[in-house]
């Protein structure tokens, strides 16, 4: 959960200093009704056990501090109260070697009567054990102190250990809770863009049946008048056309049954010309509908690239789709293929009515005000967002250049 974030820590009896994974900044922070059973835990901890402090220590990157303090008379700790990492304090021993620590009197101690700031506050004994999150980030300490000697008994170890099982025990909580929400908003935005993207591959799919449906009924009301070979042409676009619906329909199916968002690249060999040219067939009736004007080049005459053919098939089509949609009649569109070094590159360029600044900046981003933005626009910028998911998951880059009513121009490389 985010960056992982570090503290140092003195062992006081081996002089050693030891690096620590602390809470990231990720970590949930534990609320109200946490800190007061935790309160609850230390003033009844401190009470049985008679000591003036009981305490939960909180370790930061250069800090150690007291999170929570027992409400005892005699207290000397401040809640909040920071002591900087260099003296080698219980608690950093504690957290160092993972152990409980047990010191029945400092002041008796060549280890720990001499530059004890605890001493200072006259607490001599201390019995502490270590209090980590679930991964094993450092949370601190739990512990108790007293103002004389004190051997603490097993029964009293007992009792600390049983605090210290109950704070893990509620960071083990806050950490699954922050999970289980952190997977439900992803699973509803999946869900939400799963749905919206299904409607938008649906609705191109009725718009190719009617274009179809259309194209069929001009054909047999002037079949007579067609000559062989014009009906052979005619006939075969209506083949590609069924084709690519029966190939839609299917990744239609597949996905509806998937984590759009997680799908595995399955990665071939495939021709770029060959893939492209299916595309233009597939939108020729849209295109000759608008009288555009439709140039493509390509470098050589086999253009390879390994990718998802279904992904890769896919985002070409919702990108050179929205070139026509966004493209007034009687337009021109650009396909350029060609090789950049390693990579193979593709540009889709449009003379349509192009796009300002900010709209450039949240193509291949999802924030749910731009629900007006799809309904105007047909789905274009959730679409571009799935496409962009997909030529990821291929190893392709995107980018586009564009300005208001000068175009755009899509470049992918892969």
């Amino acid at each position: 959960m985010g960056d992982n974030k570090y503290s140092k820590v003195r062992i006081r009896e081996t002089d050693e200093v030891k690096q620590v994974r602390i809470a990231s900044d990720l970590k949930p922070e534990p609320g109200s009704e946490i800190i007061e059973k935790w309160q609850s835990l230390l003033d009844l901890t401190a009470k049985i056990m008679n000591v003036p402090s009981s305490l939960i220590m909180k370790l930061n990157k250069e800090t150690i501090e007291v999170f929570l303090k027992s409400q005892t008379d005699g207290n000397p700790y401040k809640a909040g109260g920071k002591e900087e990492l260099i003296y080698g304090l219980y608690c950093e021993n504690v957290i160092g070697k993972q152990d409980k620590l047990l010191v029945p009197d400092a002041t008796k101690s060549t280890v720990w009567k001499d530059n004890n700031p605890d001493i200072d506050l006259n607490m001599v004994s201390y019995l502490g054990m270590p209090v980590n999150y679930p991964d094993g980030e450092v949370f601190g300490t739990v512990c108790v102190l007293d103002n004389k000697e004190n051997h603490y008994s097993s029964l009293y170890e007992d009792l600390l250990n049983n605090v210290k099982q109950h704070i893990e025990t509620d960071l083990k909580f806050l950490v699954s809770n922050q999970e289980l929400e952190e997977k439900s908003k992803e699973l509803k935005r999946t869900n939400e863009i799963k749905s919206k993207f299904l409607s938008i591959i649906s609705h191109d799919m009725r718009g190719a049946v009617s274009s179809l449906d259309e194209f069929a009924k001009l054909l047999l009301s002037e079949f007579h008048k067609y000559k062989k070979e014009e009906l052979q042409d005619k006939l075969k676009i209506i083949r590609v056309t069924t084709s690519s619906l029966y190939q839609t329909l299917q990744n239609l199916l597949n996905w509806s049954k998937n984590d759009l968002l997680h799908l595995k690249a399955h990665k071939e060999w495939i021709d770029l010309i060959h893939v492209i040219g299916g595309i233009l067939d597939f939108l020729k009736p849209r295109i000759e509908f608008k009288e555009l004007e439709v140039f493509t080049e390509f470098e050589s005459d086999q253009m390879l690239v390994f990718a998802d053919p279904n992904m890769l098939g896919t985002s070409l089509r919702n990108i050179i789709s929205n070139a026509i949609k966004f493209t007034e009649s009687k337009g021109k569109i650009y396909i350029r293929v060609f090789k950049k070094g390693e990579k193979t590159v593709i540009e889709i360029e449009d003379t349509g009515i192009g796009m300002d600044e900010q709209k450039v900046n949240n193509l291949f981003t999802y924030v749910q005000s731009k629900e007006d933005e799809f309904t105007s626009q047909g789905g274009a910028g959730l679409g571009l967002l799935l496409s962009k998911e997909f030529l990821d998951k291929n190893g392709a880059t995107a980018s586009v250049f564009s300005k208001k009513g000068q175009g755009s121009k899509f470049v992918l490389s892969i």
